[in-house]
């Protein structure tokens, strides 16, 4: 097993395309929250620079990071996986005694390596930002909402596994680039509009895109002067109706490990069972 993941990560590693990838997630991500930093817009009872301090920098980051695990993690995953396909290594490595398990699994570990990767990206981010931009730092306001950093780890799993059950049905990478993007931004949304609105939300993407919801920005700049005694802004997006009931976070949680466990029994299925 330990040679087993030893040679998937030299084949991850000598990928050009995936240290490419890798390198733009990083400078790109953080380019977005230096700039997003240095738009300021303050009006009375209202300040952007709340966003990044502790406790809301954590929500505004993970939101962030969100369209990276769409635009970029997948797409590592469908590269990786579409290459194994297309250049027959695949069948190479059972031919010399490789199970088809084996791949899975080493596909797996990749897929938990670089949604740790991820997750320390926004640790990093958060932790820097927060420092400077929150003018008294305690230890509470740290951790208030920190969970947020498993949240969105297991966010970027459920992305790289729905791109890899993607890419085992079409297994070419330009196909399973289109109809992974498409899936997300035009097929499930559309198709969502066709059903009854109790069942929309428990679509993939709904779910998926859910863990991380748009802040909830008029609360987030409120200053002191409009939170309540409960400590919760007098306006914010669900008071005014903008945004629709959400899932409650356990839920999505729980409903993100089903989908994940689905999407994996999906890819397992058609490796045991097609010809490779």
């Amino acid at each position: 097993m330990k040679k087993l993941l030893q040679i998937e990560l030299i084949k991850t590693l000598n990928n050009s395309t995936f240290r490419v990838i890798l390198i733009l997630h990083f400078f790109l991500f953080l380019l977005l929250i230096y700039v997003s930093t240095k738009i300021e817009f303050s009006v009375p009872g209202f300040s952007t620079q709340n966003m990044f301090m502790f406790p809301n920098v954590w929500t505004l980051i993970s939101w962030f990071a969100s369209w990276f695990n769409l635009l970029f993690l997948g797409i590592i995953i469908i590269v990786l996986t579409g290459n194994e396909f297309s250049y027959k290594t695949l069948r190479m490595q059972i031919m010399n005694g490789l199970s088809r398990e084996n791949f899975l699994f080493g596909k797996g570990f990749i897929i938990l390596l670089i949604a740790i990767w991820g997750m320390l990206l926004i640790l990093l981010a958060g932790s820097v930002t927060g420092i400077i931009f929150t003018s008294e730092i305690s230890f509470q306001k740290v951790l208030d909402k920190s969970y947020l950093l498993l949240v969105y780890f297991i966010q970027a799993i459920g992305y790289m596994c729905f791109a890899l059950m993607v890419v085992s049905i079409f297994r070419n990478n330009a196909l399973s680039i289109m109809m992974y993007l498409l899936y997300f931004i035009m097929i499930e949304p559309i198709f969502r509009l066709f059903l009854p609105k109790v069942i929309r939300p428990f679509f993939p993407v709904k779910i998926l895109s859910g863990l991380t919801p748009v802040p909830e920005f008029i609360s987030i700049t409120s200053n002191s002067t409009l939170i309540t005694s409960s400590g919760k802004s007098q306006l914010d997006f669900d008071s005014i109706g903008i945004l629709p009931e959400s899932i409650p976070l356990l839920t999505s949680l729980i409903l993100t490990i089903v989908y994940i466990s689905l999407f994996i029994l999906v890819v397992f299925t058609i490796i045991k069972r097609t010809d490779l």
